[in-house]
């Protein structure tokens, strides 16, 4: 309620809402567009208390938030509402060309994540169904089981809807039209000419292919793609007072026989075939095949290219019943993920690393594998390449007896019911026999290996600071970010970076486009926009790095990020590259603030200013304790 109600203040003391044309924010700002600048009362908005600051800069009225800018833009949302442009619209409208297998990467994560929950939910309640029924706790003649089978079965049937909801949102056409043509293509009467012996219907002069696209992906995809492609063609000519009638109408006219006739029998023929091609592969070379995929799927979740098997995994289950490649290949990963950062924990000495490890190795055993990922595994080196061994052990082992996941769930230890079915308890077996060897490999590979690495030697070296001036002030070093010129905050073109009002720092005047760690920590936020990059030491100092001033207003083009959200890096690897000729060419200013934004946590935070400072080496700040 606090940041809602100073949201609501700020849009007051800026001449109301009707004086507010737009209104969007970057890592530390509100941002607006105003009718007119005389009526905003810029001395009552830096009063208000959560408001570091605010200026006019150019065109627009910058207020200035901090750390908090998140939680008050929420509010400012919701007084605003049409009036707000959001930095992913901004990026939309105006980014450069993604490349396309990135793109394409994309574009399937964010459909199928937000299906995930119910996907799941179905999965889980499937395995406890299959185990229940192993354990002779319930008949499958009975209404329990027949109710519960509903329960579990319905979302894996109509997965067609719940893709084309999602598609539609990606592809910014109407999710409740998108979620009719869903509708089309399973019309009852139309699944069920295939059980009459009907192999075609004839509209017009076409034929369209009788096919039962239960729980199928790929065609509902293809053709929410078509129908957005459509939609927004016939939109542009459409009379804005037709809209309403006639785009939707003619969409759907044009859309659907294309899509029946050509586009779901295509879909539905790759999806089969894909699925295909990994059960045969599966067949000729098992255990090689299960070797490397388990053992690199852990790199391929980490690229995200796991998603590229999401369509073929749910046609499987859809199709034959069972994938053998994306599930079975991921629990034996993150098993061995978990046993890794387990021996992490036993091994390392820091007591706050050692707590993380211990958290992240029981969210690990249940599936979710990115704190002992980027927060462990990878930090210490070999526990990662203890849980790629590990992993390429259980998979070779599932490739050896093909194992089969018949049903989707988180691949963590909850989702071993999944691999059971009636009359194939080996499956269920060599299932838990994989997940053990993927645990126990990397455990022990993990507690056998040295751990004191570049890492923990640093962890150990700063425990002998504190050690050697018990009672005096600890030093706490940040490298360059970028090599060029470190100069004062107070020649920074903008005054709140100028003044120190986001925290003490320093700034840099780059000759070279490479941003690099300042010290050995974790990314806690890269701005939508690229220009702005926040990490904190694993000694606790928060520092953000905000290439260029203004430099927002490019909405990412000219920033190519290296490193993800959460991910720990080394002191000196490269987080992002920057064009610093493409910022000059559009009239900004190169100059990058590096702000210690928990400075107050600090008894003083010295800059240390130098002709040429190098990236990721040279000291530039110096942090108190």
């Amino acid at each position: 309620m606090e940041h809602l109600k100073l949201a609501q203040e700020i849009i007051l003391y800026c001449g109301g809402k009707d004086n507010i044309t737009q209104a969007w924010n970057c890592i530390t700002r509100l941002r607006f567009h105003l009718k007119d600048r005389e009526k905003a009362d810029v001395k009552a908005i830096q009063a208000l208390n959560g408001v570091l600051g605010a200026q006019f800069q150019g065109d627009q009225f910058q207020v200035i938030i901090g750390n908090e800018v998140l939680k008050v833009f929420e509010g400012v949302k919701k007084e605003l509402g049409d009036l707000i442009v959001t930095s992913e619209e901004k990026t939309k409208k105006d980014k450069k060309r993604e490349n396309p297998i990135n793109a394409l990467f994309g574009v399937i994560s964010g459909i199928f994540n937000p299906i995930l929950p119910a996907i799941t939910g179905a999965g889980i309640i499937k395995g406890i169904l299959a185990l229940l029924i192993f354990l002779k706790v319930l008949n499958p003649e009975s209404d329990n089981y027949f109710v519960l089978d509903m329960i579990s079965n319905a979302t894996y049937y109509f997965l067609p809807f719940l893709v084309a909801f999602s598609a539609g949102k990606k592809f910014g056409v109407n999710e409740h039209l998108s979620a009719t043509l869903a509708g089309i293509i399973m019309y009852p009467a139309f699944v069920n000419l295939s059980g009459q012996g009907i192999s075609t219907v004839k509209f017009l002069f076409l034929s369209i292919p009788v096919m039962d696209y239960n729980s199928t992906v790929i065609p509902i995809i293809l053709g929410v793609l078509l129908l957005s492609i459509v939609y927004k063609f016939i939109d542009r000519f459409v009379p804005s007072f037709l809209k309403m009638i006639v785009t939707p109408v003619a969409s759907l006219l044009i859309t659907a026989p294309v899509v029946l006739v050509f586009i779901a029998p295509l879909g539905s023929y790759v999806g089969k075939y894909v699925a295909a091609f990994f059960i045969a592969l599966f067949g000729v070379a098992g255990p090689v095949a299960g070797l490397l995929m388990g053992g690199l799927m852990s790199v391929i979740v980490i690229t995200g290219m796991h998603y590229a098997f999401f369509p073929s995994t749910f046609d499987g289950l859809g199709g034959v019943g069972y994938d053998i490649l994306l599930l079975p290949m991921s629990i034996v990963s993150n098993m061995g993920q978990c046993g890794a950062v387990l021996g992490a924990a036993f091994k390392i000495k820091d007591k706050k690393m050692k707590s993380i490890a211990f958290s992240s190795a029981l969210s690990a055993l249940f599936g979710i594998t990115e704190p002992a990922i980027y927060g462990v595994n990878l930090k210490y080196k070999k526990p990662f390449y203890a849980a790629l061994t590990g992993g390429a052990v259980g998979g070779a082992i599932y490739g050896i007896f093909h194992v089969k996941a018949y049903a989707f769930s988180i691949p963590g230890i909850t989702a071993l019911p999944t691999y059971l079915k009636e009359g194939e308890l080996n499956n269920f077996i060599w299932a838990c026999i994989g997940v053990a060897a993927s645990f126990l490999t990397a455990f022990i590979i993990t507690m056998l290996l040295p751990l004191e690495g570049k890492t923990e030697g640093k962890e150990k070296e700063a425990d002998k600071i504190s050690q050697d001036h018990e009672g005096q002030m600890v030093k706490i070093p940040v490298a360059a970010p970028m090599t060029g010129k470190a100069v004062g905050l107070d020649q920074v073109p903008d005054k709140m970076f100028a003044e120190g009002i986001l925290g003490k720092g320093i700034a840099i005047i780059p000759d070279e486009g490479i941003v690099k760690a300042p010290f050995q920590g974790q990314v806690k936020m890269i701005a939508p926009t690229k220009h702005a990059i926040g990490l904190i030491s694993d000694r606790g100092v928060n520092v953000v790095i905000h290439i260029g001033i203004d430099t927002v207003n490019l909405q990412g083009e000219g920033f190519e990020v290296l490193v993800k959200e959460d991910q720990w890096v080394e002191k000196g690897e490269p987080l992002m590259k920057v064009d610093l000729d493409f910022i000059r060419e559009n009239h900004l200013n190169p100059i990058t603030p590096i702000i210690v934004t928990n400075s107050d946590e600090y008894v003083n935070v010295l800059d240390i200013p130098m002709d040429m400072a190098q990236a990721g080496t040279s000291e530039v700040l110096i942090a108190f304790q």
